[in-house]
């Protein structure tokens, strides 16, 4: 070995060697690991000669060959910790750089992306899930991944009750995870309507259990009708009735319905009040505070349209119609959240035929309720969630 090799080893341990000298003494010392292996087996041999007395290195030919292997050795090693530590560098430029475009990609548009995401996932539980909603938070964080979750709420008497949390992962605007955990076991039962011209649930049981249920309680039930109702007919039956009406189905061609016998488990439809989109409502103020070098903190104002509580039926319906165009125009996340529902057949059911609804989610005092037993235009009745007292209105 020259002095002036030894000279460069001593160097590149110091590291003192230019880039370029370093680089070519990199190189050379991966052609040198091939030798390692014929140096191990050559050492191992001549030690066996010296053993058996057929062969013997001198004590300082011995030590010349270990110090060579020690020094070939702690080059491999040297190379292989410099690349560890290049991919660990890259690993970490390419997180910190993932990140600051998930920033950039989730908040471009207008209404931004992350807006969106978070509205077609609170539009699908809306229209699927009769009597639950939810109120999404989000958080963009690195891979272009956005993480959305929520607490899914539901009305009965006068107070929201938590029945689950739900939580999902975007890829870019690809749901590709997401999670139902229901905390109320009764939430996760079966939703039960009567399409009309059909008698396919027997009601009895349901009334005699409201007959049963005391008065100081308030019950969420599903009241099916006898026929089909334009949304502003079908406000006017609950004006002046001492409950509310909170969710309503809306006939999508009754398909499932008639195979089923009349026995609709899988509604669809819209609730009370209506579920406003980014760009329903007009902007009244805004205001924008940077956070960072690539986020920032929006807080807007808005107003939204006025909506008569027993009235106001073509502005719930262009509500539901494009609540339903936005679930059709991300086919995928609606299908993954309400396979139970064909988007675009309803959707074109609707556009030809209208909004006509055959049944509604309410609530109110129990004994209030149990009067629609003699109401003529009711065909059937399913008891949901029950609970203590917690009405304030006005009898």
């Amino acid at each position: 070995m020259s002095d002036d090799f030894k000279r460069r080893l001593q160097d590149y341990r110091d590291g003192k060697l230019p880039d370029d000298e370093k680089l070519e003494l990199e190189q050379e010392l991966e052609k040198m690991e091939v030798y390692q292996s014929y140096l191990d087996n050559m050492l191992d041999s001549e030690e066996n000669k010296k053993n058996t007395g057929h062969g013997k290195l001198s004590a300082e030919e011995m030590k010349m060959h270990k110090r060579e292997a020690r020094l070939l050795r702690r080059g491999k090693w040297k190379a292989r910790f410099g690349t560890v530590l290049t991919l660990i560098s890259l690993f970490i430029w390419f997180t910190f750089l993932s990140s600051i475009g998930s920033a950039i990609y989730f908040s471009a548009g207008d209404p931004d992306r992350n807006e969106v995401n978070k509205d077609v996932v609170e539009s699908a539980i809306a229209v699927g899930y009769p009597n639950i909603k939810v109120n999404l938070s989000s958080n963009a964080g690195s891979y272009f991944n956005m993480k959305a979750n929520g607490k899914m709420m539901k009305r009965v008497g006068d107070e929201n009750l938590e029945v689950g949390d739900f939580s999902g992962s975007f890829l870019f605007s690809w749901l590709r995870l997401y999670d139902f955990s229901w905390s109320d076991a009764e939430a996760t039962g079966k939703v039960l309507f009567q399409y009309p011209g059909y008698k396919a649930i027997d009601s009895d049981r349901e009334w005699k259990r409201l007959e049963k249920l005391p008065e100081g309680t308030v019950t969420e039930a599903y009241v099916s009708y006898k026929q089909l109702y334009s949304t502003d007919d079908f406000l006017k039956l609950f004006k002046g009735k001492p409950f509310d009406p909170l969710w309503f189905a809306v006939d999508n061609g009754g398909g499932s319905a008639k195979r089923d016998y009349g026995m609709v488990t899988s509604p669809i439809g819209f609730s009370a009040y209506p579920i406003w989109h980014p760009g329903d409502g007009k902007v009244t103020s805004s205001s924008k505070q940077k956070t960072g070098l690539f986020t920032s903190i929006s807080t807007t104002s808005t107003s939204y349209p006025g909506v008569d509580s027993y009235g106001s039926g073509e502005l719930r319906n262009e509500n539901f119609i494009n609540t339903l165009r936005i679930l059709e125009k991300h086919k995928l996340a609606a299908r993954s959240l309400i396979p139970f529902v064909d988007i675009s057949d309803t959707l074109n059911y609707v556009e030809k035929n209208g909004v006509k609804i055959y049944g509604a989610v309410v609530t109110g005092p129990t004994k209030e309720i149990l009067k629609l037993k003699n109401d003529p235009a009711v065909s059937g009745i399913h008891i949901g969630k029950v609970t203590l007292w917690n009405w304030s209105q006005e009898q």
